[in-house]
């Protein structure tokens, strides 16, 4: 008799899993329907193409990068079979899984594993056909550019800590930035800082926008892709497009308060009179996505949310309970 360990061993070698289902009494007439060719096997001479491309697709996977945002979605999911649905999943499967995302990315003509390619993980990191269902919505969850590391909550923050720094500061220099009518040293150097400060996460923000951008370039194109199916790509692009716009509009609003603040403290953009209103009204423009829900509401299971809220407002009561 063979023990449930060998036979884990043994699947654990199956990189992709399908459940596969009888065919229908339909499907068995139109399969016994069918012409039978006349070509022989041996005349279809496939073997030395397909070698021809494993060869080409595995050379050039070391020129495809996994940047770490994919690498840290693959060690959340991990934790999330692991510790919600009780699915070990062993680190050889991983590294396997890993490649087989930059062949993805290799056959469809791009440098790097992107976002959408991680879909493939739903095929692979589950142990019982019933478990697919779950790491599905998981990915579907967390496939958004910036959705796992809250890029736009945590800068909004950020960006409001240094609004109200600049905001004391400007009422204590009475709007002098340049030192011409009195202000003193160290606090021009204080607003110095925060200015570079306000431009490294413009920086930031401008590429989280890129990401976005090209995110929804990629799920829009989705039915094209050539490793998810068209009905399993229809149903992901309807989840995750609306997400995606969404946080691209919010990443866009918050870059355009962050180049706002950058030309507050800017020497010849603002007057000196001015400056200290046009950061005040940054200052109290800040939205706090927690007064948008009752007690009731963040007490909600995700399960119950997902029934209430539509896809922008779930994305942010999943902020709000955060």
């Amino acid at each position: 008799p063979v023990s449930d360990d060998d036979l884990d061993a043994l699947l654990d070698r199956f990189l992709i899993r399908a459940e596969v289902f009888p065919v229908s009494d339909d499907g068995l007439l139109e399969i016994l329907s069918l012409p039978i060719t006349s070509q022989h096997p041996d005349d279809i001479n496939v073997a030395d193409d397909l070698k021809q491309l494993v060869t080409d697709v595995s050379g050039s996977l070391d020129n495809i990068s996994m940047q770490q945002n994919i690498s840290i979605l693959i060690r959340d999911l991990r934790s999330f079979v692991r510790d919600d649905l009780g699915v070990y999943v062993s680190d050889r499967r991983l590294v396997k899984a890993a490649r087989l995302l930059r062949v993805c990315a290799s056959t469809h003509g791009r440098s790097r594993v992107d976002l959408v390619d991680c879909l493939l993980l739903q095929h692979i990191l589950w142990q019982i056909p019933e478990q697919r269902e779950s790491v599905r919505e998981w990915l579907w969850d967390n496939l958004t550019p910036g959705e796992s590391d809250q890029v736009v909550q945590q800068s909004r923050f950020l960006l409001g800590g240094l609004a109200s720094e600049s905001l004391a500061l400007v009422k204590k220099t009475m709007g002098d930035i340049s030192g011409e009518f009195g202000a003193r040293e160290a606090d021009l150097k204080t607003i110095k800082n925060i200015e570079a400060e306000v431009q490294k996460m413009q920086a930031m923000l401008c590429q989280h926008c890129n990401e976005l951008q090209r995110h929804i370039v990629l799920v829009d194109r989705l039915t094209d892709h050539l490793w998810i199916g068209h009905d399993e790509a229809i149903a992901a692009k309807q989840h995750l497009l609306p997400l995606a716009k969404a946080a691209s509009l919010d990443a866009e609003h918050l870059l355009k308060e962050t180049i706002a603040l950058k030309l507050a403290l800017s020497n010849d953009i603002v007057d000196n009179e001015l400056r200290s209103s046009v950061i005040q009204l940054m200052a109290s423009n800040g939205i706090d996505d927690n007064t948008m829900f009752s007690e009731e509401e963040l007490q909600l299971s995700l399960k119950e949310a997902k029934r209430k809220f539509d896809g922008d407002t779930l994305r942010k009561w999943k902020n709000a309970r955060r």
